[in-house]
């Protein structure tokens, strides 16, 4: 039996170091940023100029996968490829995937029911607003507003809206969930709110960002 090699064996190309090195590169940076988007506030965080840091070192290595490719395309133009392949596959997710309207829509999907739940009890006249329009959620609706558990109620003739804090840095730089039970936008002013970001994610349901 001849155990001798063909010249295809000792040239059967390996998963290229540089395609191993870009693949775990792109499960980092893509991870990263993802968790940056989701938890991003209003405000830079300090792990930004990191992201930006990692996004030009993927640059870097988009140009490096050019270079590699014609000085291995002899043992296959697919290999040679691929680590070029991955790093712009990298870079489009990175630049184009919207990460943080992804989990804000999942978010919300999840506790739509409790949301809607809460909207029954006002309009039912269960839950009370005070004085100033505010009402403190109990357990197990607290969680729906990051301000400790508070809403704001507001009433325009037979309509009434109802605002679940997301995230509250100011009393005019804050973003959450907007119901309304005519479905009508809200207007500058609703809730002290001076909206840069209205966007309707459902009827009687908007996403608003203040300030």
């Amino acid at each position: 039996m001849d155990h001798s090699l063909s010249s295809d064996d000792l040239y059967r190309p390996d998963f290229p170091s540089l395609g191993l090195f870009s693949t775990w590169f792109g499960v980092v940076l893509i991870g990263l940023t993802a968790v940056l988007q989701t938890n991003q506030s209003t405000g830079s965080t300090w792990a930004d100029p990191l992201v930006e840091g990692l996004q030009f070192v993927l640059l870097a290595l988009v140009l490096a996968s050019l270079f590699y490719l014609p000085f291995r395309a002899d043992r296959g133009v697919k290999w040679a490829a691929l680590p070029l392949a991955i790093n712009v596959f990298t870079l489009i997710i990175v630049q184009l995937v919207p990460f943080a309207d992804l989990w804000e829509t999942a978010r919300f999907q999840m506790r739509l029911g409790h949301y809607e739940a809460v909207v029954a009890l006002v309009e039912s006249g269960e839950l009370v607003p005070n004085e100033s329009g505010v009402i403190y959620l109990a357990e197990p609706y607290r969680y729906l507003s990051t301000d400790n558990g508070r809403i704001w109620v507001q009433t325009e003739g037979e309509a009434i809206a109802i605002f679940f804090f997301n995230e509250r840095n100011a009393p005019r730089n804050f973003s959450g969930y907007l119901y309304r039970s005519d479905s009508n936008p809200p207007q500058q002013g609703n809730f002290l709110g001076r909206w840069r970001h209205v966007d309707q994610i459902r009827p009687h349901w908007y996403f608003c960002i203040s300030e």
